[in-house]
């Protein structure tokens, strides 16, 4: 079976019943991509209908792939997290296919385009932070991600620059390394430092009346 034909056998019944969307007047986008993940965006994706034709059709012709495994969709930035098997299917034939069945005008990716605004830029560099600590935190068992191994990294070059002292080369400063590895470790987690420090304090306070209670029971004895 030639590769054509296994693009047209990617769609089963539900697609074929579904409704032709009208064709888009710009591509599916590209965000990001390692083996067995894709990133996709379009305006097409932002805050569609429940029974949006162009969304049906894109997740359609995903979910009947050979290898599939999830699609999901963001809403508010118009993009999709599609994850399937590596090696079951070729993410070109799969993008192409989407693309193809939902009605864009063929397949781009965002850093190749000239039009590309600041807000999709900024939007699509955060996408591929969210992929990489994704990835991260897949390599690590769900134990760290990028919120630990950042500061954990400077923390590192701190230590080295102090023991490198004046032949550290182009190493930052150990003490400017050092608080910018604190810096981003408290940024990264002020939920949990802000929880931490709430149950101190109420700790704090409940010492604090237990003491003072223990005080006018002592002075009442007397």
């Amino acid at each position: 079976m030639s590769r054509s034909e296994q693009e047209v056998g990617l769609l089963g019944s539900r697609s074929e019943s579904a409704a032709e969307p009208k064709p888009i007047d710009e591509p599916l986008r590209l965000v990001h991509h390692h083996p067995g993940y894709l990133r996709i965006r379009s305006g097409a994706f932002v805050q569609p209908k429940d029974d949006d034709p162009i969304v049906a059709a894109a997740q359609t012709a995903a979910e009947t792939a050979s290898g599939f495994r999830s699609w999901t969709l963001n809403p508010k930035t118009g993009s999709v997290v599609v994850e399937y098997e590596p090696g079951t299917l070729d993410a070109d034939d799969l993008l192409k296919h989407i693309a193809k069945s939902a009605g864009f005008r063929g397949v781009a990716n965002w850093a190749g385009s000239s039009k590309t605004s600041r807000e999709e830029l900024v939007s699509a560099f955060l996408d591929t932070v969210q992929d990489v600590n994704q990835v991260v935190g897949q390599l690590t068992g769900e134990r760290a991600d990028l919120r630990e191994l950042v500061p954990t990294a400077l923390a590192a070059v701190s230590v080295l620059s102090f023991i490198l002292n004046e032949d550290r080369g182009r190493l930052p400063q150990w003490s400017s390394a050092l608080y910018r590895s604190y810096r981003i470790f408290m940024q990264w987690h002020r939920p949990e430092v802000r929880t931490r420090e709430r149950a101190a304090r109420q700790q704090e306070e409940r010492a604090g009346s237990g003491k003072r209670r223990d005080s006018r029971r002592g002075g009442e004895e007397e």
